[in-house]
C-alpha cells in the first residue's frame, strides 16, 4: 500500500503510444528526433516547457489502504513516452504543488510511504517548496489525535538530529531533507454556531494543543513549522494580513509561553442565525 504513493505517476511501458498524425510534435516510432520535433528542441528549452507546466500543476496523493475506484489525475505528459516521462517526473516533483491529505491525525501511512519512496524521487521532493500535508480535522483534538501528532513530531525530530561525523557516509538522500508544509482542512459539524467561528475556534484550539505538546520548552523545527503554518491558515480564515514575519513570531512565542496558564484554551462567542 505504501509503494502506491507515486504508482499512478509511474509510466507503463506496455501503455506507450505514440501519435500517428503526420504533423506531429513528436518523432515517428523508433527514428530520431528532428528539429520539428518537441524532442528536436535543444533540453534548456524543453527544460523550461517543463518548469512552467509543473509550477501550474497540483498533485492530490491521498494514501488509502483501500484502492479507488476512480482513479487519480494523471499528467498526461508523463504518458507521452518514456523520454519525455524520464525528464518531466524530477521536474514535476520538484516544483508541483504536492498535497497529502491526514485524517484523523493518522501519520504512520505517510511515515511508511515516505519510507517506500525510490530514492530518485526522494532527491526530487527533497528541492519542492510546495509539499503539503493537509490535516483534517471536524471536532476539538482529541487525546487519540494528540498521540498521533506527538508520535509525528517526535519521528521527524529523531530524523533531524545530527549523525555520527565517524559513520559512513551515504549517498541517499535522508527522509529529513523532506520539508513539509502544513495545511488544515475543517469542517465541523452542523450547529447554530457561525461556521466560520467554529473553524477559527478549532484551528486555534488545535495550535495550542501542538504547543503544549512536551512543553513550551520543546519546540523542535518541525513543531515551529507546523504552528508557523497553520497560524497561516487561521489568518486566512480571519481575513488577516501580517505586514512581518516577526509579528507571527511574536504570537507563536506567546502561545508558547501561555500553555500553563490557567486561562489556556480556546473560547468563543456564539453567534446565533
Amino acid at each position: 500500500m505504501a509503494t502506491a504513493m507515486f504508482q499512478k505517476l509511474r509510466l507503463s511501458a506496455n501503455k506507450t503510444t505514440l501519435p500517428t498524425r503526420k504533423d506531429s510534435i513528436l518523432p515517428p516510432p523508433g527514428g530520431p528526433p528532428n528539429a520539428a520535433s518537441f524532442l528536436g528542441l535543444p533540453p534548456e528549452l524543453r527544460n523550461a516547457i517543463y518548469e512552467c507546466l509543473a509550477r501550474e500543476t497540483t498533485l492530490n496523493l491521498a494514501l488509502t489502504k483501500r484502492r479507488s475506484k476512480r482513479p487519480h489525475p494523471i499528467s498526461g505528459l508523463l504518458l507521452v513516452n518514456k523520454q519525455i516521462h524520464g525528464e518531466f517526473r524530477p521536474l514535476l516533483l520538484a516544483s508541483a504543488r504536492i498535497s497529502i491529505p491526514v485524517a484523523d491525525f493518522d501519520f504512520g501511512t505517510v511515515i511508511r510511504a515516505l519510507e517506500a519512496i525510490p530514492e530518485d524521487d526522494r532527491r526530487a521532493l527533497a528541492a519542492n517548496h510546495r509539499f503539503y500535508l493537509t490535516l483534517f480535522m471536524a471536532h476539538a483534538p482529541k487525546q487519540s489525535d494528540l498521540e498521533g501528532l506527538a508520535a509525528w513530531l517526535g519521528y521527524r525530530a529523531e530524523a533531524e538530529q545530527p549523525k555520527d561525523a565517524t559513520a559512513p557516509t551515504s549517498e541517499q538522500v535522508p527522509l529529513h531533507a523532506l520539508r513539509f508544509r502544513y495545511n488544515a482542512k475543517i469542517d465541523p459539524a452542523r450547529s447554530m454556531v457561525s461556521r466560520r467561528n467554529m473553524r477559527v475556534a478549532l484551528l486555534t484550539a488545535l495550535i495550542r494543543k501542538i504547543a503544549a505538546l512536551g512543553g513550551h520548552k520543546n519546540h523542535t523545527v518541525e513543531k515551529r513549522r507546523m504552528m508557523r503554518d497553520l497560524y497561516r491558515c487561521k489568518d486566512e480564515l480571519m481575513g488577516v494580513e501580517r505586514r512581518a514575519d516577526g509579528e507571527l513570531e511574536r504570537e507563536i512565542a506567546l502561545t508558547a509561553s501561555t500553555i500553563d496558564s490557567p486561562f489556556f484554551g480556546f473560547q468563543y462567542v456564539p453567534q446565533y442565525r
